[in-house]
This record gives C-alpha cells, sequence and structure tokens, in this order.
C-alpha cells in the first residue's frame, strides 16, 4: 500500500469515527502527496465542516472543484456550505450549475427549491419541489424529500387546494359532473 493509500485510510477511519481533526490531519498528508486530486480536498472540505469550520470548507470545496470543474456533486456540495454561510445567491448559482451539469439530480433541484423558497419566490420554489419529488419518485420509489414543516404543509396545502379546484370546476362544468355534484348535496354531502 503506497503512503498516499495509507494517509486515505488513516483520514477514512478517522472521518468514520467522528474524530475530524485527526481526519484532517490525514487528509492534508494525502494531499500533500497528491496536489491534484479533487476528492483529498472534498472529503477534508466536509471534514471542516464537521468542525464547524465553514470557511476552509468552502476554501477546500472552491478547490474540488476547480480540479473537477464538470462534476455536478463539487458545485453541489460548494452550495451547501455557501448556504450555510449566508451566501444564498451564490449557492442558488451553484445549485444551478450543478442542474445545469445533470438534469436528473433530485437532490439538487429540491435544494434549489428551498433556497427559492427562502427568497420569497414561492412559484419558482414549488415548481421545484415538484420536479425533485418525481425525480425521486423514479430514483427512489416512494421516497419524498423532508422539508422544513412550514414548507411542507403549504405544498400539502396546495395540493388539497388544487384538487378541490379541480373538482369543482368538473361539477360545474360538465354535465355529468353537476348531475353527480347535485346528487352529492341531496344526499347531505355524503
Amino acid at each position: 500500500m503506497s503512503d498516499k493509500d495509507n494517509h486515505i485510510k488513516k483520514a477514512t477511519k478517522f472521518y468514520n469515527d467522528g474524530k475530524y481533526q485527526d481526519s484532517i490531519y490525514w487528509f492534508s498528508r494525502a494531499i500533500a502527496l497528491d496536489s491534484k486530486n479533487s476528492e483529498l480536498y472534498a472529503e477534508r472540505g466536509v471534514a471542516y465542516y464537521h468542525l464547524g469550520d465553514l470557511k476552509k470548507s468552502l476554501e477546500d470545496l472552491n478547490t474540488a472543484q476547480e480540479l473537477e470543474p464538470d462534476r455536478p456533486y463539487r458545485y453541489s456540495s460548494r452550495a451547501y456550505i455557501k448556504d450555510a454561510l449566508g451566501d444564498v445567491e451564490g449557492a442558488i448559482k451553484d445549485y444551478e450549475k450543478a442542474i445545469e451539469l445533470d438534469p436528473e439530480d433530485a437532490v439538487a433541484h429540491n435544494n434549489l427549491g428551498l433556497l427559492e423558497e427562502k427568497l420569497g419566490h414561492t412559484k419558482k420554489a414549488k415548481v421545484l419541489y415538484n420536479f425533485a419529488d418525481s425525480l425521486a419518485k423514479d430514483q427512489f420509489g416512494d421516497q419524498n424529500f423532508q422539508r422544513p414543516e412550514n414548507i411542507q404543509s403549504k405544498i400539502d396545502r396546495e395540493k388539497r387546494e388544487t384538487s378541490l379546484s379541480k373538482e369543482m370546476s368538473k361539477a360545474l362544468t360538465t354535465k355529468k359532473g353537476f348531475s353527480e355534484f347535485l346528487t352529492f348535496i341531496r344526499n347531505g354531502f355524503k
């Protein structure tokens, strides 16, 4: 096993054990041996994130993105840190780039929706959420994204309101719908 591989193995073990400072030490040693390896910077950046050092995390994620500019995940990772640092506009640009590189990335669509919601762009957010949910259903089955309660409640309410609107429209615009509506009323709303 090469020195670099040995350093990576140690760094990964410390990371998995939640010993992020030790993990950073070993990732740094591996980087000293292979300074063009974007994955090493990304992993060390995540370890910095877990220690709460967002600025160093962003520096490493910037380097990882520069070394591998066509990898969508580099932009998504960096966007997450930018948002945590309060750079919502920068995070949005990174998620948009990630989606440009991988239009099927359900997580990037969802997270971009969260940022649009944060800025008060609810229509944009809703479109992104719906698209993310459809991608997730195709990719992960029935698993849905977990969103903050206030956002998920709003989405659920809008779905119910849309469904009710469709039913009312059907009742008032088609002969059959109107007949069913009258029967429903005659039967005491049953």
